[in-house]
C-alpha cells in the first residue's frame, strides 16, 4: 500500500488552546509530553499554518534536510531561502544545532520583518532525544532564560516557546523544576479516531472496534496497521509481542512479575501500592517507553477521562492498551 499522509483529524480543543498561548504568550516554556506516535509533531505543524504572527518550528531529530529541520512562518520567504543556505554545509545534526541557536534564527527573522508588537512563537520538537537526557535541564532552563532575553532584544508581544517530548524519564527531571509549564498531551478520542479511520478506508469496517480496543487512538499505531499490515491487526499484535519478550524476561530476572500483573489490572497500582519494587518497575516500565505519568493537565484543558479497559488510571497510563493485553497473554 502507498503511503499517503492521512488528513489531519481532530484536535479541534487543542489547536485552539494554542493559539490563545500564542497570542498571550507564556513566562515559562512549554514543555510538552505524551505517547509515542500520539500526534504531537502533527499537531504542531498544523498549528504552524495557523498561529499569528512570526512563528519557527525545529525539527531537532532531522539531521540533514533543512527544509524537513527548519520551518518559519509562511510570510517570511526570503528568511527560507537565506537559511537553506546557510545551513547547507553544517556538519552533525541539523536539528541539534538549530535547537542550540534559537538567538540566531530570531536575529535573522528580526532582519526580515519587525518582531516588535508581534506574538513570537518557538517550537523545538523532540528535543530530549535529540540532546540526551543529560542536557534536558539545562536546556528547559535555558528556554526560560531566553524568554525574557527574547523580550527585551525584540520586544515583541508575547512569546510561547513550546519543547516536546516522548520520552518519559526526562518528564521527572523537569517537573522537580519550576521554570517550566508541563503539559500532556493524548492519544485520539473515540471521535477523532473514528474520522482517523474513514480517512484510512479500512477493507473491513468492523474493524474498528478491534483496533481501537488495542490502540486507544494512537494515531501512528492506527496508520501502521493500515500500510504496514494491509489492516492485519493480528499481524501487528504478533510483531508486537516479539518485542516485548524482551521486556518480559527483564521482569522475570528482577523478580517482579507480581508487580506487573498489578500494574497490568491498574496502572495506578503503581501509586497505591508503592514499594521499592514497584518503583523498579514503574522505571523499567518507562525507559521502554510502555507507561507514562499522566496527572499533569493536558494542552487542551481537557482532563483525561480514567479508563481501565484503555490501561488508564487516575496517575499513570499505559501509552497504547495493547502493552497490557499482551504483556497479561505472555506472562
Amino acid at each position: 500500500m502507498r503511503f499517503i499522509e492521512p488528513k489531519f483529524v481532530d484536535r479541534v480543543n487543542e489547536l485552539r488552546k494554542l493559539k490563545e498561548l500564542a497570542i498571550h504568550g507564556s513566562i515559562l516554556p512549554i514543555y510538552l509530553y505524551g505517547p509515542e506516535g500520539c500526534g504531537k509533531t502533527r499537531l504542531l505543524k498544523e498549528f504552524m499554518k495557523k498561529v499569528n504572527g512570526v512563528a519557527i518550528y525545529i525539527d531537532a531529530l532531522e539531521r540533514k534536510d533543512p527544509e524537513r529541520a527548519l520551518i518559519v512562518s509562511p510570510f517570511i520567504t526570503e528568511l527560507r531561502e537565506f537559511l537553506r543556505k546557510a545551513l547547507s554545509g553544517i556538519s552533525g545534526s541539523l536539528g541539534v544545532y538549530l535547537a542550540d541557536r534559537i538567538t540566531f534564527i530570531v536575529e535573522e527573522v528580526a532582519k526580515k520583518v519587525s518582531i516588535s508588537n508581534k506574538p513570537l512563537t518557538v517550537i523545538v520538537d523532540d528535543v530530549t532525544r535529540a540532546i540526551g537526557l543529560g542536557q534536558v535541564e539545562w536546556y528547559v532552563k535555558w528556554l526560560y532564560e531566553l524568554i525574557k532575553k527574547l523580550y527585551e532584544r525584540y520586544r515583541p508581544r508575547s512569546i510561547l516557546i513550546i519543547a516536546t517530548t516522548s520520552e518519559g524519564k526526562s518528564l521527572d527531571l523537569i517537573l522537580r523544576h519550576r521554570y517550566a509549564k508541563v503539559k500532556l498531551i493524548w492519544n485520539l478520542p473515540r471521535n477523532g479516531f473514528n474520522e482517523l479511520i474513514n480517512e484510512l478506508n479500512p477493507s473491513n469496517n468492523r474493524i474498528a472496534d478491534k483496533i481501537w480496543y488495542f490502540t486507544g487512538g494512537n494515531p501512528r499505531a492506527v496508520i501502521e496497521i493500515a500500510y504496514s499490515y494491509g489492516w492485519n491487526i493480528d499481524l501487528w499484535l504478533k510483531d508486537l509481542k516479539k518485542i516485548l519478550i524482551k521486556f518480559i524476561t527483564i521482569i522475570r530476572s528482577e523478580n517482579l512479575v507480581n508487580e506487573l500483573k498489578l500494574v497490568i489490572e491498574n496502572p495506578d497500582m503503581v501509586y497505591e501500592e508503592a514499594s521499592k519494587n514497584m518503583m523498579k518497575l514503574y522505571n523499567i516500565l518507562v525507559e521502554e517507553n510502555l507507561f507514562i505519568y499522566k496527572f499533569t493537565s493536558t494542552i487542551s484543558g481537557i482532563d483525561l477521562v480514567q479508563d481501565l479497559e484503555l490501561g488508564i488510571g487516575k496517575y499513570y497510563a499505559w501509552q497504547i492498551p495493547a502493552y497490557k493485553h499482551l504483556l497479561r497473554e505472555l506472562l
